[in-house]
C-alpha cells in the first residue's frame, strides 16, 4: 500500500522523475518539439521510516547503554507500522535481533542472567539464515559463556544447548567461539559443523525439462558423432524452440564442424552466435575461431533514453524517487531497498532499463544494473556494444585492494576482478543461500582455513575479504598449475570434485570438451562467465584481449 497523499501530483511526479531524478548520470533528452531541456533539482528527502534503521545501525556498532539499545529496538519495531517497503522491513528485523546480542551482552555485565539469556536466545534464532557470523563477536562468546557458568556447581542446560548451537554454527577453529569450547557438550546432541565449507554445496538444484533434453546433444558432442549431433539438435530446437540452450547447440555444431574442417558451415553458426549473443563465452570462442575481434563493433556513441517510454505507475515512481533521495545522501544500501521494488523488469521499455541501469551503476548498486542488463540482453537489445553499457555490465570497484593483494599472491588482478564481479557482484554485504560471505562469497570453513586467525565477521569487511579471497583462488591457480578452469571450477564446486571430473574428462577433448562435459550447469555457467569477464575486463583496461584458450593446460 502506497500512502497516496504523500504523493505529489501527476505533472509534479512526472518532473522530478522524468527530468531531474538522474541528474548526476547523465542528460535526459525530452521530446518536447525536438529540443533539449535542462534539468532542474528538486529538493529530495529520505523517508522518514529510515531514520530508525540508521540509528540502529549506529547503535549497533557503538552502543553505551542497555537503555540506548532498547531505545533503538524501540523505533525498529515501529518501522513495521509506517514503511510498505518488505527489504527495509526484512533488514530492520535482522538489525533488532542483532541488537538482542549486544543487549544480552550489556545484561551479562550487569549478572542479569536469565534475561541475558533469552536475549541471546531471542538474537540467534531470530537472525536471517547465515546472518549469525557477522553479528557474533568473541565478546558475545565470553558473556554467554558466564551466563552459563554463574553457577559455580550447576550449568543451566538451556543455556549450554544454546552454546553448543553457537559452536556448531561456526567452523571449529573460528576465534569468535573460542570462549565457549571448554563447556561441557559431552552429553549433548551434536548436528556438526553447520558452518561448513565450500565443498558442502549440496548441488540439489533442480534440472529443467530442456536440460534433460539437451543432454542427448551433448553426448552427441563427446562423441564426436556428426550425424547424431544433427539429428538430436534438430529434434531439441523443435521440443524446446525458446530455450536458451539453443545457442549452446549450435556452437557445438560449428565447434564439431570446425574440427571436421567443415569451414563455411561452422562460420554460419560462429557468425550467429557473434549477432545474436555478442557477451556471451561462445561469442568469444566464435571470434577467436574466425580471427575477428568483438572490440572492434564497440561504438562510444553515449546513451540516449525518451523518459516518454517509461510508463511507470505511481507506486514506482515513488520508489524511484525514495531511491534517488537516499543515494544523494549517501545511504546507497538503503537505496537499493527501494529499487527492488522495481521488480516488473519484462514490463519496462528498453530506455527505463538503461536508465534504471545507470543509477543503479553510479550508486554501486550493481547487482541491481545486472538485473535490469541481463533482461536487455535477453532481448538482443543491439546496444550492448556500447562503452556505457560494457562500463556497466563490467564496472571496476575495490581496484587498490584488488592490485594490492594480487601483488602479494602472484595472480594477475584482472582474474580476481572478473571472479569478483561473477560472486558477489562487488556487494560487501552479500550473503549466499549457502552461506557464502561477502564480495568472494567466502564459505566460513575455507576462509579460516586459508587465514587461520581471521574472525568471520571481518568477512564483511572488503579489504579482509579481498585478502581471503585472493590468496584462496591464487593457490588454486597454483594448485592447477595456472589452469584457470580448473581453478575456478574449483574456487565453485571444490577441488575434490574438479579432481573427479579431471579423471573422467578425455583429453583429446581439450578445453572445450573439459568445460561442457562439467555436470553441474552453475559451474559450467560460472567458468564460462569468469572467462569472459576477463576478456572484457581487459578491453575495459586496454589491455590487449587475450585468447580463452592462451593459458589451457589439460
Amino acid at each position: 500500500m502506497i500512502y497516496l497523499s504523500l504523493l505529489p501530483s501527476k505533472t509534479f511526479a512526472q518532473k522530478i522523475v522524468l527530468e531531474s531524478l538522474f541528474k548526476s548520470t547523465h542528460q535526459v533528452k525530452k521530446s518536447i518539439h525536438g529540443k533539449s531541456v535542462a534539468n532542474k533539482t528538486p529538493v529530495l528527502t529520505v523517508p522518514s521510516e529510515y531514520e530508525p534503521f540508521f540509528n540502529a545501525k549506529s547503535v549497533l556498532q557503538r552502543a553505551k547503554d542497555l537503555k540506548m539499545i532498547e531505545q533503538s529496538e524501540d523505533r525498529l519495531l515501529r518501522i513495521r507500522l509506517i514503511s510498505d517497503c518488505k527489504a527495509l522491513n526484512r533488514e530492520s528485523e535482522d538489525l533488532f535481533y542483532a541488537l538482542e546480542i549486544k543487549r544480552a551482552e550489556k545484561l551479562a555485565k550487569k549478572k542479569s542472567w536469565f534475561p541475558a539469556l533469552k536475549a541471546f536466545s531471542r538474537g540467534l534464532n531470530g537472525l536471517s539464515t547465515f546472518k549469525w557470523p557477522l553479528y557474533w563477536s568473541k565478546n558475545s562468546s565470553v558473556a554467554l559463556n558466564s551466563v552459563c557458568t554463574h553457577k559455580k556447581h550447576e550449568i543451566d542446560e538451556n543455556c549450554l544447548f544454546l552454546a553448543k548451537k553457537v559452536v556448531d554454527l561456526f567452523p571449529k577453529p573460528a576465534g569468535e567461539t573460542e570462549p565457549l569450547r571448554g563447556l561441557p557438550f559431552k552429553d549433548l546432541a551434536t548436528g556438526g559443523d553447520v558452518g561448513g565449507d565450500r565443498l558442502s554445496q549440496s548441488y540439489s538444484e533442480k534440472v529443467e525439462k530442456d536440460e534433460q533434453a539437451f543432454d542427448e546433444v551433448l553426448q552427441a558432442y563427446l562423441n564426436q558423432n556428426e550425424s547424431d549431433l544433427s539429428k538430436t539438435t534438430l529434434a531439441f530446437n523443435e521440443a524446446y524452440p525458446k530455450s536458451g540452450l539453443r545457442f549452446r547447440a549450435a556452437f557445438l555444431m560449428a565447434e564439431l564442424q570446425n574440427q571436421k574442417k567443415e569451414k563455411k558451415q561452422a562460420e554460419i553458426n560462429y557468425r550467429m552466435l557473434i549477432e545474436q549473443t555478442p557477451l556471451s563465452f561462445y561469442a568469444l570462442v566464435a571470434a577467436d575461431r574466425l580471427g575477428v575481434s568483438l572490440t572492434e563493433s564497440v561504438s562510444k556513441e553515449p546513451i540516449e533514453v525518451d523518459p516518454s517510454q517509461f510508463n511507470l505507475n505511481p507506486a514506482e515512481k515513488e520508489s524511484l524517487k525514495r531511491a534517488q533521495a537516499l543515494i544523494e545522501k549517501n545511504h546507497r544500501e538503503e537505496a537499493e531497498f527501494e529499487l527492488e521494488s522495481l521488480s516488473r523488469t519484462r514490463s519496462y521499455s528498453n530506455d527505463f532499463l538503461l536508465y534504471f541501469s545507470k543509477l543503479a551503476h553510479k550508486a554501486d548498486l550493481n547487482l541491481q544494473a545486472f538485473k535490469a542488463l541481463t533482461e536487455l540482453i535477453q532481448r538482443k537489445y543491439d546496444g550492448l556494444l556500447q562503452t556505457e553499457v560494457l562500463e556497466m555490465i563490467f564496472p571496476d570497484r575495490f581496484q587498490k585492494e584488488i592490485e594490492k593483494e594480487s601483488i602479494q599472491d602472484h595472480i594477475a588482478p584482472v582474474w580476481v576482478t572478473s571472479l569478483m564481479k561473477q560472486e558477489s557482484g562487488f556487494k560487501p554485504q552479500a550473503i549466499s543461500s549457502s552461506g557464502a560471505l561477502g564480495l568472494m562469497q567466502l564459505m566460513p570453513f575455507t576462509a579460516i582455513d586459508t587465514i587461520k586467525d581471521l574472525e568471520l565477521a571481518d568477512l564483511k569487511i572488503p579489504a579482509s575479504n579481498i585478502e581471503v579471497g585472493t590468496t584462496y583462488i591464487a593457490s588454486l591457480f597454483e594448485k592447477y598449475d595456472g589452469n584457470p578452469v580448473y581453478a575456478l571450477a574449483a574456487y565453485n564446486a571444490g577441488p575434490h570434485r574438479v579432481a573427479k571430473w579431471k579423471k573422467e574428462a578425455r583429453a583429446d577433448l581439450g578445453m572445450i570438451g573439459f568445460i561442457e562435459a562439467i555436470p553441474f550447469k552453475e559451474t559450467r555457467e560460472y567458468v564460462m562467465a569468469i572467462l569472459r569477464n576477463r576478456y572484457w575486463y581487459q578491453y575495459r583496461r586496454g589491455v590487449p584481449t587475450a585468447s580463452v584458450f592462451d593459458s589451457w593446460k589439460p
